[in-house]
């Protein structure tokens, strides 16, 4: 079990090995895309517009921060400022900080719309901090069909200008507005800076701008539960970028004050409208008093309010404050009842404890619907939502007033009670001084919500004036000093390895793809069970023959051949030649080079008949000249005696030669015929072996009906033309009609170090010509 296990080990480290050396013939072909790779990554570093990153860091201040520093006294800690302003989590602000409606006004604010671009050789160039001008759009006449016109802008003298495009040429003033077909624009020119080459315009529908800032712009908090907020923004220019993120910034506070004082401005204007009728209705009792004196010559009012006082100061006391409430809670009420649902209701005016946290939350919600809707549709999800939670709250807000007006009713009444059982001690005042009193209390009653409500403006006052921004700047916006992209180190990287990996993505493709025998191991591994006798080399020329004395790779590999095969083929019987047939699949696979030169291989020291069995391609005359009349002659005549096509090899002079003969119609009948067995066991006991060249077998079945006669079936593949599908041809082949008879030679190796490794050679490989840099690309 151990030693199967460390067999297995050594033959897959074997096969790594052989896999690395595969890919490692192409080593040329590595080292130009590794260049390449490298030389693409040069240019692509040399042309390239650096990436910088600019940050900014903004801190959200909590709502307990905010109230501090906003009052700073203790007489202004209930003070009416917006809600909004200290509920936001500032999780909420990163969809704030990225809205459109903000990166809108930015894109406005900077006039992002109109870009100035330097056309290059090779690149473009945004100009920003160094452009010859600005501009701005000033209308579109449809903004939601246009994208962006481009122009070519040329200075014409000092302060003019000619806009070109395909379509049309315009000519136009610094400062003065441009009209074209889909809207207007102008330019302003800088100062400072010189205008004097042709540049490009490009003017962009702002809604795209925005849209382009907000996929740039990136907004995060560093830490859980932080209340900082990291701005940060990857651009070519890096003054571009920190103006950008800075003017979000600005946008961002004035947003969060004009939701604050919007809620200011609402209480502000409900007391005013409340001071007018008030000061309205105090007048009208002034008179009425002043009147019922007059009527009445009333002189010592004094006296007899000390009388009331001391019958009824406790309950009239009382009776101003309900009836405050009352008043306050009756306008309320009417507010609620006849404004619309996106109108704030007043805070912090004398409402009972539970109703102002009502009023509120209530409040908050149209403030955050009103947000909503800067950016979203009224039939949008969420905006409905809203609508029906503020509707329902209102509905909880009128419920609870109705309830309170009740109470304080009742408690006016039960209070009422008690003054009229005091007046009835005070019977013997005229009636004059009870209307007189009445009189009084409501002047008085009035003078005390005229008093409350101007208190209550001058904080709401305070509270307009006080414009703290939502956010504190921490960091403004700076610019890292190395670029983010590209990176050298990376891009050099990145390049060497698709440098590598596309030739080695080549070679795999063009391996995989290949379907041809190579080498020996090839054939051992899909016919396990068939012998391989030799490996021919390539020659370097179809017509190479052994010659005497030959110590050359190719003739040594055909005595190695002749040596394995004697391990297969069976020894002939005494005086009686081995007969050794010779064919292949297909056509061209070198059968008959093959068939020569193991025939002059033997011959060197064995009597040997060489047969040009294929008589429908004969190839004998590529080696030798021969004879026009020949087997296919011998076979169709019945006289004709086989010493007569019998001839004597030039090539060695133990070799003799049976050519094809001529080319017959009946081939396949011919090779049948008894008269070859004849042919055959007539010069077995003049020869000690008989090599036959026959025709492909896969093609024809001419070489079949030799089966019967041969000793050794010697099957030839060629490397890098056999297909691997042979081999299961040539399996069923040995199985079925040349079992314990059949070997197989590999013809026309090339590279066959490869197959052994560079450390074996000895002799003939040592010889194998060194292949040029450009041959390696070839099969």
């Amino acid at each position: 079990m151990e030693f199967t296990e460390i067999a297995t080990e050594q033959r897959d480290g074997a096969q790594i090995k052989r896999q690395v050396q595969r890919y490692l013939r192409y080593w040329p072909l590595f080292v130009g895309g590794l260049l390449l790779g490298l030389t693409c990554a040069y240019l692509y570093l040399r042309y390239a517009t650096p990436q910088y990153m600019s940050k900014a860091s903004l801190y959200v201040k909590s709502a307990a921060a905010k109230s501090g520093e906003i009052m700073g006294l203790q007489d202004f800690q209930n003070m009416a400022l917006p809600s909004g302003l200290m509920s936001n989590e500032v999780d909420n602000e990163i969809s704030v900080v990225r809205s459109k409606p903000l990166l809108y006004n930015v894109v406005k604010s900077l006039n992002l719309e109109v870009k100035v671009i330097n056309e290059g050789n090779v690149k473009q160039v945004e100009l920003y901090e160094n452009s010859p001008f600005t501009g701005s759009l000033l209308s579109l006449k449809k903004p939601r069909s246009f994208n962006s016109v481009t122009y070519t802008i040329s200075p014409i003298g000092a302060n003019n200008f000619k806009l070109k495009n395909d379509s049309k040429e315009i000519s136009g003033t610094f400062g003065v507005p441009v009209v074209t077909d889909y809207g207007s624009f102008v330019l302003q020119r800088k100062n400072g800076v010189i205008f004097d080459k042709t540049l490009t315009l490009r003017i962009v529908n702002p809604r795209i701008v925005a849209d382009q800032l907000e996929a740039s712009i990136s907004v995060v908090i560093p830490q859980k539960k932080s209340s900082i907020m990291e701005l940060s923004r990857v651009g070519t220019d890096p003054v571009r970028s920190e103006d950008i993120l800075n003017e979000l910034i600005r946008q961002y506070n004035a947003d969060a004050i004009n939701d604050k004082n919007a809620e200011a401005k609402s209480t502000a204007d409900f007391i005013d409208e409340r001071l007018d009728l008030i000061t309205k209705e105090l007048g009208g009792i002034e008179s009425q008093k002043e009147n019922f004196k007059e009527a009445n010559k009333i002189s010592d009012l004094q006296t007899q309010a000390q009388l009331n006082l001391e019958n009824a100061s406790e309950n009239t006391k009382k009776m101003m404050d309900i009836g405050t409430q009352l008043e306050m809670v009756d306008s309320v009420l009417r507010i609620a009842n006849t404004s619309a649902n996106d109108q704030l209701l007043p805070t912090n005016v004398g409402m009972p404890a539970g109703l102002e946290t009502v009023i509120q939350e209530y409040n908050q919600l149209v403030l955050t619907r009103n947000r909503t809707l800067k950016q979203a549709t009224p039939s949008n999800p969420a905006v409905q939502q809203f609508n029906r939670d503020i509707a329902s709250m209102r509905e909880l807000i009128r419920d609870n007033l109705r309830k309170s007006r009740s109470t304080l009713q009742i408690a006016m009444g039960q209070i009422q009670n008690e003054i009229n059982k005091s007046g009835s001690s005070l019977s013997k005042f005229p009636q004059q001084e009870r209307v007189f009193r009445s009189i009084e209390r409501q002047q008085n009653l009035k003078e005390s919500l005229f008093l409350y409500l101007l208190q209550k403006r001058e904080e709401t006052s305070i509270a307009l004036s006080v414009n703290t921004p939502k956010a504190k700047i921490v960091n403004p916006a700076y610019t890292m000093a190395a670029p983010v992209a590209p990176k050298k180190n990376i891009v050099y990287l990145a390049a060497a390895l698709l440098g590598l990996l596309l030739p080695g993505a080549f070679l795999y493709t063009r391996f995989a793809l290949d379907t041809y025998v190579h080498s020996r191991r090839q054939i051992r591994e899909a016919l396990p069970e068939v012998a391989v006798v030799g490996e021919i080399p390539n020659a370097g020329d179809e017509t190479a023959l052994v010659k005497r004395n030959d110590f050359s790779s190719f003739a040594e590999s055909f005595r190695i051949m002749l040596t394995n095969m004697n391990f297969v083929l069976k020894e002939a019987p005494e005086g009686k030649a081995s007969v050794i047939l010779i064919s292949s699949s297909v056509k061209g696979e070198g059968k008959t080079t093959v068939s020569f030169n193991t025939a002059l291989t033997l011959a060197q020291n064995r009597k040997v008949l060489l047969i040009g069995a294929d008589i429908r391609n004969p190839q004998f005359k590529r080696f030798m000249k021969v004879s026009p009349r020949g087997l296919s002659d011998y076979l169709a005549s019945p006289d004709m005696q086989t010493s007569t096509i019998i001839e004597t090899s030039e090539l060695h002079s133990n070799l003799d030669v049976i050519p094809s003969g001529s080319i017959a119609p009946n081939p396949t009948e011919l090779l049948a015929s008894k008269k070859f067995k004849t042919m055959l066991d007539e010069q077995k006991p003049y020869y000690d072996y008989i090599v036959i060249d026959s025709a492909p077998m896969l093609m024809v079945s001419d070489t079949f009906n030799l089966l019967g006669y041969m000793d050794l079936l010697l099957y030839v593949m060629r490397a890098e033309h056999t297909d691997k599908e042979m081999f299961e041809f040539a399996r069923q082949l040995m199985h079925e009609n040349a079992k314990g008879k059949f070997a197989i030679v590999l013809n026309d190796v090339r590279n066959m170090h490869l197959s052994y490794g560079n450390k074996y050679g000895y002799g003939y490989y040592t010889e194998e010509r060194k292949k040029k840099w450009y041959e390696i690309f070839g099969r």
